[in-house]
Order: structure tokens, then C-alpha cells, then sequence
């Protein structure tokens, strides 16, 4: 790729392209990754990493992380910060269409010695009590209101219904859910897109694991022993999962809002329509 002889290596894993490279960036595009994954990155993360650097209000450098690929407005991986007091943006491209997509470590007082004997049982048991792939449904049976209820108060919603610890809590950003959160602003036909696909993993890349964290892969003890994990060969499990039809319905909502409204009222032009936005105040 052409664009590979921009790319200024400003140390083994941080690469940039400068503001030169495209007509109306504000500030570099730096990415995060060897240069074996630099190397195999799609030209479009390049291109829609350097558009994200022309977004009013955008701080520092628009970021890239080692896993970039293509997506929305913004690559797979993109960060961006932006400046509230320097007419900084919101975008829901930037967001995604998998809203609070992420991943969750569980931990557990088990060792590998004691489960090991009934790992086929578990398996076998998480592939019963969780649905998994496109088009599945949850066992949770929930009203619209009820819904809405749980996306305003999120994991709190779940801790006193008894799916969960309150400690589950006290290590969850911002315990579990943003203040202000207002249901009102979601349409019915996200609500009715998510309602009965509470508890569910969805498809792609998301997955539940099994895990056991063996010492000689604890490259820090004292950061691990914070997660706590304390014990050799402690199992733990791992879930990547995200919002489904729910999250994908409120981004078409709003980047819908935001076209109709960026140019006309703000002035705003942008590259890539993918990057639809608003001044954040």
C-alpha cells in the first residue's frame, strides 16, 4: 500500500500519519501495532482513521489500536477525545452499532483440578442457559416498560433482581450505570428490537470462555492479584458480548438524526458521512 510510505514510525509499536497527509486534519492519526500489523491492516482503516482527525474539537491524535479493521465512520479500534470547549463532536458512527459492545472477566474461588472432571457438564450446561447467534432469543421474558427499565438502570436492574453480586458493582464503570440515563430518548422499535434478546451472546466475534489462569502466563502478579486472581490455575470466565438489535437500531436512529441536522443547523461537514455529528453542548 501506498499509503505504508506516509506512515512515520515514531517507535516500534506507534505509527503516525501527519496532518499533511489529508486536506482538513486537525491533528495526527497515530496507530498502536507492530509493524507486522501495520502491514496487513486494511488501506480503509487508514482512511477512515485519518477522517476521524478532521472531526471538529478532536484532541491529541485520533487512535487506532492494534486490532483496527474496518468499520462504521470510524475503524474497528478508533479512539478519539474531544474537546467540549473547542466545539468537540459527538458521533454515533464513532460509537458503533454494537453500543457497550466489550468484554467482562468473571472470577471464580474454582481451580482448574476441580473442574476439569466436569468441564463437558458445564460446557454442555452454558450451551443450554445461554443463546447464542443471529436471530436468538433470551430466556428472560420482559414488557417494554420493564425493558426500559433495565436500559435506565442498567446493572443495578440485574443485581436486584438476583442476577447478580452488589460487588459485581463496585468494579463495573461508572457501578454499572451512567447517571441521567433517560429510556425516553430510545424509539419503540429499538425497544422492541431488544426486549427479548436480554441474556443473549449474539454472533461474530463474541464468545463465552472457560478459562484457567495458569502462574507462568501471570505476567504481573501484583496487577493480577487486583482482578482477583490470586490462585494457581484459577478458573475464570470471559464474555465478549454487546447490545444486538438493540444497540443497531438506537445508532440507525440517531445517525439518522444527526445527517438531518449536521450541516443544516451546525455547519458541519464531514469526509464520510459515516461520521454524521454534533457539537457535544
Amino acid at each position: 500500500m501506498a499509503i505504508l510510505e506516509q506512515l512515520q514510525k515514531i517507535s516500534d509499536t506507534v505509527w503516525e500519519l501527519p496532518p499533511t497527509y489529508k486536506g482538513g486534519m486537525r491533528v495526527p492519526a497515530r496507530i498502536i501495532a507492530t509493524e507486522k500489523l501495520v502491514r496487513e491492516m486494511d488501506e480503509a482503516v487508514y482512511q477512515q482513521i485519518s477522517n476521524v482527525a478532521t472531526l471538529p474539537g478532536i484532541t491529541r491524535c485520533a487512535f487506532c489500536m492494534p486490532d483496527g479493521h474496518s468499520g462504521y465512520g470510524f475503524p474497528i479500534g478508533g479512539v478519539a477525545a474531544m474537546d467540549v470547549r473547542d466545539g468537540g463532536v459527538i458521533s454515533p458512527g464513532g460509537i458503533g452499532f454494537d453500543i457497550n459492545c466489550g468484554m467482562r472477566l468473571v472470577i471464580t474461588n474454582l481451580t482448574l483440578d476441580e473442574v476439569q472432571p466436569h468441564l463437558h457438564r458445564i460446557v454442555d450446561r452454558l450451551y443450554e442457559r445461554v443463546p447464542a447467534g443471529v436471530g436468538s432469543h433470551g430466556f428472560l421474558k420482559l414488557s417494554h416498560r420493564e425493558f426500559r427499565d433495565l436500559v435506565e438502570q442498567g446493572a443495578r436492574w440485574c443485581v436486584e433482581r438476583g442476577y447478580g453480586w452488589k460487588e459485581d458493582l463496585e468494579v463495573t464503570e461508572e457501578n454499572g450505570s451512567i447517571a441521567g440515563a433517560d429510556a425516553s430518548k430510545i424509539s419503540e422499535r429499538a425497544v422492541e428490537r431488544g426486549y427479548n434478546q436480554v441474556g443473549t451472546l449474539g454472533s461474530g466475534n463474541h464468545y463465552l470462555e472457560v478459562q484457567v489462569a495458569r502462574p507462568e502466563d501471570i505476567r504481573d502478579k501484583e496487577l493480577a492479584a487486583r482482578f482477583g486472581i490470586t490462585m494457581p490455575n484459577q478458573i475464570v470466565v470471559m464474555f465478549h458480548c454487546g447490545s444486538r438489535g438493540f444497540g443497531h437500531q438506537v445508532a440507525t436512529d440517531y445517525i439518522q438524526k444527526f445527517l438531518k441536522v449536521m450541516e443544516p443547523k451546525y455547519g458541519i461537514k464531514v469526509l464520510d458521512r459515516e461520521l454524521a455529528c454534533a457539537p457535544l453542548d
